[in-house]
């Protein structure tokens, strides 16, 4: 059976191989995919960059009629020339004024407009905190650089809330700064929502130092996967401060979330919050092959496939596979079948397992070795003793009193006269020998089919042994009958 088990063993090797070459696939398509998603969520995270930064030009260049408008030029000239910084001699009007202006925006109205004047004290206000006045705003980069005659955009955090700032100064007659206008828009979910139009399937949250301010998930596409949700991307945030690639590049490489979540990058906006800075975050989940992949398959994939090679090979296996399983075992079992067969006929006790190869002389000689028990128990219920075919030492154990008495004749004496018997005398002695035992058995009733290799091999042993003991030039055999049983009688020849 060993090319049966070899088979089987090749059989499970490709089995194996194929499982493993199907986990090396989808290892593979995963890899693949956590590459290519890393590089769409980068690519993602630079398009929200790229527009904010448009954005901040388009709020820029909107606050120019708000920083042009000859009433609101005229309300800030009077503030340079005020003597008192109490909000009604200040603010009134101004804050007036930026409502309407305000308003005029349209889709740009700003949840917050703010006068300021040469000195950074706020002169008008509308939208967040309206009509408050007199706080000092000169401090903050965005103010100062508006009040030197430069436009600047940048992220402010009030109350927990980040808003985009835009400045802008205000000129008087072509040459004076007479105060600077700053406009600000909540960055909230809705602004998020916005911007997570501008990257399809991605979650986008935007934070700060302490947390998150906004963010938006969108809902995943039917068979699609769900995007990473807020609460998993603002869950490092507080850690982005100890990581290099932030404190070095501002924008973080890409980040595989906890139990394969998705991708994430991390990026700073412009205007840092406290010491992190404010940032935002572009999520995507990671595509995964489905379990089901082969009953997805479309039909040029089906067609792509080299069925009449897959299946030749598997037809040429499976008859490799028949035929060694034929040679084998079917053969085999044929023929033991008929040495079964041939067992049950008159004159034949024993099955030669000579005949017979592999599990099928296994088989033979099991029989053989049951039939013999079985006969065995038989005889010694009977009331009689048998012996086993094999059982040659016995054979040669000789009467040693002289009482004991024996049905065969002197023997003759050996061939040769005084001389050493030849090889080939010897052998005819010994054939002589087994013939006569044989026929003494017979006539005794013992059972067993006796070899003459095996029953020479005996002769021979013995032999030696008589060499060994007594100083002769050969041995001679004689057959007797002692209690109902053939034997055998060894003497020396001198």
């Amino acid at each position: 059976m060993l090319f049966t088990r070899f088979w089987i063993l090749l059989l499970a090797a490709i089995a194996g191989l194929s499982g493993a070459a199907m986990t090396l696939a989808r290892k593979t398509y995963d890899h693949d995919r956590e590459t290519d998603t890393g590089a769409l969520v980068a690519a993602d995270r630079r398009s929200i960059d790229e527009f904010l930064r448009r954005d901040a030009r388009t709020r820029l260049d909107d606050l120019t009629p708000v920083a042009a408008n000859p009433q609101l030029v005229t309300l800030m000239e009077q503030t340079v020339r005020r003597t008192d910084d109490s909000s009604s001699a200040i603010g009134t009007q101004i804050t007036g004024r930026l409502r309407e202006l305000n308003r005029e925006l349209g889709p740009l109205r700003g949840d917050m407009l703010i006068a300021v004047d040469p000195r950074g004290m706020v002169v008008g206000r509308t939208g967040l905190n309206e009509g408050e006045v007199g706080q000092y705003l000169g401090g903050h980069p965005l103010v100062e650089r508006a009040l030197g005659g430069n436009v600047r955009d940048d992220l402010w955090e009030v109350s927990g809330v980040a808003y985009r700032m835009s400045a802008r100064p205000v000129i008087s007659q072509g040459r004076y700064y007479v105060g600077a206008i700053l406009h600000g828009m909540a960055l909230n979910a809705s602004f998020a929502e916005t911007i997570a139009r501008l990257v399809p399937g991605a979650s986008v949250v935007f934070f700060g130092p302490e947390g998150q301010y906004a963010g938006f998930t969108p809902v995943p596409e039917r068979g699609g996967s769900a995007a990473p949700a807020v609460a998993v991307l603002s869950d490092q945030i507080r850690t982005m401060a100890g990581r290099e690639d932030w404190r070095l590049r501002g924008v973080t490489d890409p980040i595989l979330l906890p139990d394969h979540g998705g991708i994430v990058v991390y990026g700073q906006l412009p205007g840092g919050v406290g010491a992190a800075g404010g940032g935002v975050a572009v999520g995507r989940a990671l595509p995964s092959m489905p379990a089901d992949f082969l009953l997805k398959a479309s039909k040029e994939d089906m067609a792509r496939v080299p069925w009449a090679t897959l299946v030749g090979l598997v037809v040429a296996l499976a008859l490799v596979g028949f035929a060694i399983v034929f040679v084998e075992y079917d053969s085999k079992k044929k023929r033991l079948l008929l040495a079964l067969k041939e067992l049950g006929k008159a004159g034949n006790d024993r099955i030669d397992p000579l005949t017979l190869s592999g599990f099928a002389r296994d088989v033979a000689v099991g029989t053989n070795d049951a039939l013999d028990a079985v006969v065995g128990r038989e005889v010694e219920r009977a009331g009689g003793r048998r012996r086993s075919v094999g059982d040659l030492e016995s054979l040669l154990s000789a009467p040693e009193s002289a009482g004991a008495p024996a049905s065969a004749p002197k023997p003759p004496p050996p061939p040769g006269g005084s001389r050493p018997m030849t090889e080939a005398e010897e052998q005819a002695h010994w054939r002589d020998i087994f013939t006569q035992f044989s026929a003494r058995r017979r006539e005794t009733g013992e059972t067993g089919e006796l070899g003459f290799e095996q029953f020479s091999a005996t002769l021979q042993r013995n032999k030696e042994q008589m060499l060994q003991r007594v100083a002769c030039r050969g041995a001679r055999f004689q057959v007797l009958v002692k209690q109902g049983r053939a034997t055998l009688k060894v003497s020396p020849v001198l």
